[in-house]
């Protein structure tokens, strides 16, 4: 029978891409089955997982099983029976270093679940599944043994459904275990929307105001949205307090549209990503460190096609002669590219203004060259036009800010001539 011992530590989040994915039965040789009583802090046999809850053997048993909440379900075979505590810590040894430990719990719908991996447990990598089988969590947070507690945070999940939760030993520092794999699983309560990539909420972006409640800290809300290739998409928040973080990611956890509120003093935040198409997700936690349900609201836009291209095969023609062209920098990273019709051998001015408190960076190119800006005043470029079209590009300040807003520019163009054959780009009028 494992040693179970008692614990108040606060779990913290963790957010990050899985450095292996593969299934954990990849590393088995053998087959680990635990008695139901492994997990318990004392000789009593497992918790009762409530009436309804079957917690026998046949792992052959109808999968369908246990998607009613008053039906019976069938805990697969090898499985430990997890019922959820605020303070009962499980102490499991690892049986071996192929030998995965094999737990399941019966989810209750709307509710968020935190499975916290305790101080001192060894390396290992998780996969959580849901009845059907289906991955819906998987990491590696550490790979040795840990120095800090780390959460685990499942909401969204289907309720009176069966979900498994398997845990291989894994380190990168030793050859055995070396110590026991230490946790609680605790109920948080309530949760609005899932923060797992298969439990987020559908959301269409039209403008349509979002709300939902931070529960509690570390939590996160997790929103879907289907994209078109080469759209731009804002999004748009307003916090009850100013512990938060905003982001846009991909099905990888890669993050496209991001914000930065590290001095802790804005409880507005936007932020914008031009998105390659497909189905996208709205990050969105407020990390208020009290239970306030005080809800945050957010809106999603979607902004069309950006204004102009960002590489000189899409850039943006303009006909000699042109004096001056409006744009936007719609998003973090944009850059607008411009062909411009040009007399050979004149020497050409451009200079942007912009908006609000941002910056523009203009460089040029000649067709098949790199982009080129003078030291200095980066606002402006001065070139001597050796074909009958030359490139200039607009860029922003590559800072993160607070709060997104879209730059309006102004681009304008001076033809100053022909220059003296002694004359150069320094001392041209």
């Amino acid at each position: 029978m494992a040693e179970c011992q008692t614990s108040h530590r606060v779990g913290l989040l963790f957010e990050g891409e899985p450095i292996l994915k593969r299934p954990l039965s990849a590393f088995m040789l053998g087959a680990c089955l635990f008695a139901l009583g492994a997990c318990d802090s004392n000789s009593n046999p497992t918790p009762d997982a409530g009436p309804g809850v079957d917690a026998g053997t046949d792992a052959g048993s109808d999968p369908d099983a246990g998607t009613d909440a008053g039906s019976t379900v069938v805990i697969p075979e090898g499985h430990t029976l997890l019922t959820p505590s605020a303070t009962e810590v499980h102490s499991v040894p690892w049986e071996g270093v192929e030998a995965p430990l094999r737990f399941a719990f019966v989810a209750q719908a709307g509710r968020h679940y935190d499975l916290i991996v305790e101080a001192g447990s060894d390396g290992y990598i998780l996969e959580m599944r849901d009845g059907a089988g289906k991955s819906l969590d998987y990491g590696i947070p550490n790979q040795g043994v840990s120095y800090t507690p780390h959460a685990w945070h499942w909401s969204g999940l289907t309720g009176g459904s069966v979900h498994t939760v398997e845990v291989l030993w894994f380190s990168m520092y030793s050859e055995v275990p070396v110590a026991p794999f230490s946790f609680r699983f605790v109920d948080m309560g309530p949760d609005d929307h899932g923060d797992l990539f298969a439990t987020a909420t559908p959301w269409t972006p039209l403008e349509q105001v979002l709300v939902g409640s931070g529960e509690h800290w570390g939590e996160r809300d997790l929103l879907s949205f289907q994209t078109v290739a080469g759209n731009v998409y804002a999004l748009d928040c307003v916090f009850p307090t100013p512990y938060w973080e905003l982001s846009i990611l991909n099905a990888r956890g890669q993050r496209y549209g991001i914000t930065d509120n590290a001095t802790f003093e804005e409880t507005h935040a936007a932020t914008a990503f031009k998105a390659p198409g497909g189905v996208f997700y709205a990050s969105i936690k407020d990390q208020k460190d009290n239970s306030s349900t005080q809800p945050y609201t957010c809106g999603l836009k979607d902004m069309g096609a950006e204004d102009h291209g960002n590489t000189v095969e899409t850039a943006t023609a303009l006909a000699m002669g042109t004096a001056s062209v409006q744009a936007k920098i719609e998003m973090l990273g944009d850059t607008d590219v411009f062909s411009l019709g040009v007399l050979a051998g004149h020497y050409y001015r451009v200079t942007c203004t912009i908006d609000g408190k941002k910056q523009c960076e203009v460089r040029n190119a000649v067709p098949g060259g790199e982009f080129t800006s003078a030291p200095g005043d980066r606002t402006r470029t001065t070139f001597r036009a050796s074909q009958a079209t030359h490139f200039v590009s607009v860029t922003s300040a590559p800072i993160v800010p607070t709060l997104w807003v879209e730059g309006h520019y102004t681009l304008q163009f001076e033809d100053l001539g022909v220059v003296d054959p002694g004359g150069t780009l320094a001392t041209a009028p």
